[in-house]
């Protein structure tokens, strides 16, 4: 069985989306990175401060290198942008794994931005992982179709 360390500062919804939807992978939480313990990933939920030498995966929420900041929600809507969304990436490497983007509307508040992006956030997690512990190659069209409610009509999926 595969084992996820998940490292997080406060509790964060996010950790019982990837625990619920990975039942196939044994999730351990920490607020401290276990010294003697192996891992096959270690997640950082936001908030946690990597100071560790192992790569972790994150999310940031933009399309980096765009925003990379503290408040990335709010820059975008200052910046007026139209597009954003969320970054998977390792922190350490600064690899991108992948990325999802979400369209902003003219009146969004930065908070509902957030709301939405935390939302995508626990939807994305699970998959991202489950496809990185399986040494899957992924695409975007990988996590859209494994989110769409097959009525969308703006995906690959709904088009068919």
């Amino acid at each position: 069985m595969k084992k996820v360390c998940i490292l997080y500062k406060e509790y964060n919804p996010t950790i019982d989306a990837i625990k619920f939807k990975l039942n196939s992978v044994q999730v351990n939480e920490y607020k401290f990175l276990p010294e003697n313990e192996k891992f096959d990933l270690i997640v950082s939920l936001s908030g946690y401060e990597n100071s560790h030498k192992e790569d972790i995966l994150a999310v940031h929420h933009s399309l980096l290198p765009a925003f990379n900041s503290e408040n990335p929600e709010k820059e975008a809507i200052l910046a007026g942008v139209k597009v954003t969304g969320i970054t998977f990436y390792y922190k350490n490497s600064g690899k991108i794994i992948t990325q999802y983007p979400v369209f902003v509307r003219g009146n969004t508040h930065y908070e509902e931005l957030k709301e939405e992006l935390d939302y995508i956030e626990q939807s994305l997690y699970p998959i991202v992982i489950e496809k990185i512990l399986n040494n899957n190659y992924f695409e975007i069209q990988d996590l859209v179709n494994k989110n769409c409610s097959g009525n969308c009509g703006g995906c690959s999926s709904c088009k068919q």
